[in-house]
């Protein structure tokens, strides 16, 4: 079985961060998530449409299966300088639960992170592409890692660790890792543990972006 948590707060700007997930076959499992540029309508309305490509698995002449393919596709679609200037960021996992291998890919966005039962390292899932909307014609790579039973796979925009805290101090990717493998917390999904303790350290009023996080576990 996977479970999926997710916890989804937005900033006072409209943004553009979206995720996704579900099942592709009956035993091919996909989790995404973008990014869009900016903040406002336009961004907004920009994730949606992309979000809807990817729900009614609608992209053309595409495997879905396929990570490299989907952003290819999706880049090809979605070239800036069609769309108002705006780009966007994404991380696109399919897993296939007869062989517990994750095929993902990511197109200019920082990696999401596996975590195993008696580990405590949380493991880069990415792989060096250019972003959505960027350079036609592009060529995006994918990877591949097996998921061993018990682990977690924690998916998330900028938003999540892009703070300024309490002192003043802007933060980075690496100040929010540590967090990750920290003990789970009695009553608390992993998403509130987490949203509790970036808040816990942010500054007051509110956070600069969206913090959008989606956590998968896999049995």
């Amino acid at each position: 079985a996977i479970r999926a948590d997710w916890r989804y707060e937005p900033c006072a700007k409209l943004g553009g961060d979206a995720f996704g997930y579900g099942w592709l076959s009956d035993h091919q499992f996909i989790g995404y998530l973008i990014d869009v540029s900016g903040h406002g309508a336009g961004a907004a309305l920009h994730s949606v449409a992309v979000m809807n490509l990817l729900r009614q698995r609608a992209l053309p002449n595409t495997d879905m299966a396929q990570p490299s393919e989907v952003l290819a596709t999706l880049n090809a679609m979605f070239q800036m300088e069609h769309h108002a200037e705006m780009y966007f960021t994404m991380w696109y996992g399919v897993f296939d639960t007869t062989t517990r291998r994750l095929d993902f890919a990511c197109a200019g966005h920082h990696a999401a992170y596996l975590t195993s039962p008696g580990s405590e390292e949380a493991i880069p899932l990415r792989t060096r592409n250019g972003m959505i909307g960027g350079m036609p014609n592009t060529t995006y790579k994918s990877d591949s890692t097996t998921v061993p039973p018990g682990a977690s796979v924690y998916l998330f925009s900028d938003g999540v660790f892009e703070i300024v805290t309490i002192d003043g101090v802007q933060w980075s990717l690496q100040d929010f890792l540590p967090l990750i493998v920290k003990p789970r917390a009695d009553g608390l999904t992993e998403c509130q543990r987490l949203f509790r303790d970036v808040t816990s350290v942010a500054r007051p009023g509110g956070l600069d972006d969206d913090f959008s996080l989606v956590v998968f576990e896999f049995e």
